[in-house]
């Protein structure tokens, strides 16, 4: 799977087809769970039309970031206009977009990646850390 996942075409036809089942995985596969992340695949408010890793979004958070962030919905439109991305997309914080139904599972599973909690950008009270700048201001 790491070969695959090296060549991005191939691994995207690869995802298109079995990324359901991967992430079905998550859920069930206690054992093989932070195998099964690495593999996971997710368009972000920063990815464009390309999908990210969750390894690929860590190496991308700002220093003051201690948590990943996601958003569930419809579809991939139905979440990048979301009310809720705006506070995050000012801090520059990037923001998974979790659009299929099996993924709020395979989260509730997963819970942490790299370390890193996975919060909800939707839930109430979210907290966002502030940066050392943003506490001078």
């Amino acid at each position: 799977f790491a070969e695959i996942a090296e060549n991005k075409d191939d691994y995207a036809k690869f995802y298109e087809a079995f990324g359901k089942n991967l992430k079905l995985g998550i859920h069930e596969d206690s054992q093989n769970r932070a195998k099964l992340a690495d593999l996971l695949r997710y368009n972000s408010t920063k990815s464009g039309e390309e999908q990210t890793s969750l390894k690929d979004y860590v190496t991308r958070m700002k220093e003051s970031q201690k948590d990943i962030y996601y958003i569930t919905g419809e579809s991939k439109k139905a979440v990048e206009n979301s009310p809720f991305l705006e506070v995050l997309k000012k801090k520059g914080i990037e923001v998974l977009f979790m659009v299929d139904p099996i993924d709020e599972y395979a989260v509730q599973q997963l819970k942490e990646y790299d370390g890193k909690k996975l919060v909800c950008c939707t839930k109430e009270g979210l907290k966002i850390e502030e940066s050392e700048d943003e506490k001078r201001e």
